[in-house]
């Protein structure tokens, strides 16, 4: 009689936590999901693998093997992970399995991931008349292959009503976001809060250059914190466009930059954020008609870096825009929804 040797239980595990590749998923292998990688002008990330709307871009490990992104149907985070040259099908992280998670960040060696939820959180850490589902910073720590339960970060930047992509700054742990004033008509702005003994202190709202009349959101902070990548939108009939800050040596911030086409179109273009290997820049635009991850060489940030000789330029509007396509589903997506 023929016996059936067992698995062994690392096998079990690995198959449990990442499951097989669906029949109708593509086989996808090598650095970034197997794709081309794009020059200088945005092309669709992944397109046969994400064609739903995105609330996130795509976040990858230090190392590359594993991908973090959230579909805007269930706001749930799912990743992806590269087994034996091959990228396995998507799955739902485990502590989004009850409630949303969003906006992942990894931290430079893969060890905690930062993330947004509405998940309740202490009333004791919501500002008086706050609303007790609204969005917050949360953190999982990893051990091996498992997730750590949610803790949710301090309360001092937490009363914000903050929302969507945040930033750290890699190098000294700095976090960057955008959050409210809760009041009628407040919009949206972009904190700096310094990580000082482990603790995130009491946040700082960013003046001109960065923040203005209108609307800044999803900021993104270069590792070194050389630069700030972020939304900015005008007014309300506006839409939202990528704006780069360069910061000078003695730490301020140059005027804001707009990325300007091919990067820009004449629809939305939020989220951006740089690779690890600093090659890469993500960003969603809704140019299709919906949501979707865009990236392009980082090569068009270099592009704009000032001459070490150069004083503080004045925004810039940059060069015409590449018109989107779709059916008018554009203008129903805000930068601050």
């Amino acid at each position: 009689m023929r016996t059936v040797s067992a698995l062994p239980p690392f096998c079990i595990l690995a198959a449990l936590m990442f499951p097989a590749r669906p029949a109708d998923l593509p086989r996808l292998s090598g650095p970034y999901l197997g794709q081309k990688p794009p020059g200088m002008t945005p092309e669709l990330f992944a397109p046969d693998l994400f064609s739903e709307a995105l609330h996130s871009s795509v976040v990858f490990s230090p190392d590359g093997t594993e991908a973090y992104f959230v579909p805007w149907s269930t706001l749930k985070m799912k990743t992806m992970r590269q087994m034996n040259g091959t990228w396995t099908g998507p799955r739902i992280v485990p502590f989004a399995l009850e409630h949303d998670a969003e906006n992942p960040w990894l931290t430079p060696d893969g060890t905690r991931m930062y993330f947004t939820s509405t998940r309740p959180i202490d009333t004791d850490g919501v500002a008086p008349g706050g609303k007790f589902w609204r969005e917050n910073i949360w953190h999982v720590d990893r051990t091996g292959d498992e997730w750590s339960e949610p803790v949710p970060l301090d309360s001092s930047v937490n009363v914000l009503d903050l929302h969507w992509q945040f930033s750290l700054n890699a190098a000294n742990g700095d976090l960057y976001f955008s959050a409210s004033s809760g009041q009628l008509g407040g919009g949206s702005d972009i904190y700096e809060a310094e990580l000082v003994n482990g603790r995130h202190t009491n946040p700082i709202k960013l003046g001109l250059p960065i923040n203005t009349a209108g609307d800044e959101d999803t900021p993104f902070v270069a590792a070194d914190g050389s630069y700030l990548l972020f939304a900015r939108k005008p007014g309300a009939d506006t839409f939202a466009d990528l704006y780069i800050a360069f910061r000078d040596p003695d730490g301020s911030w140059r005027d804001a930059t707009q990325l300007g086409g091919p990067v820009n179109s004449s629809a939305h273009e939020v989220c951006p954020s740089v690779t690890r290997d600093g090659k890469h820049l993500f960003f969603i635009s809704m140019r299709s008609g919906q949501p979707r991850i865009h990236w392009v060489s980082s090569g068009v940030i270099d592009e704009m870096r000032p001459r070490a000789d150069a004083p503080g330029s004045q925004a810039s509007e940059g060069p015409e825009r590449e018109a989107p396509e779709g059916n008018g589903e554009t203008a129903r997506f805000s930068a601050v929804h």
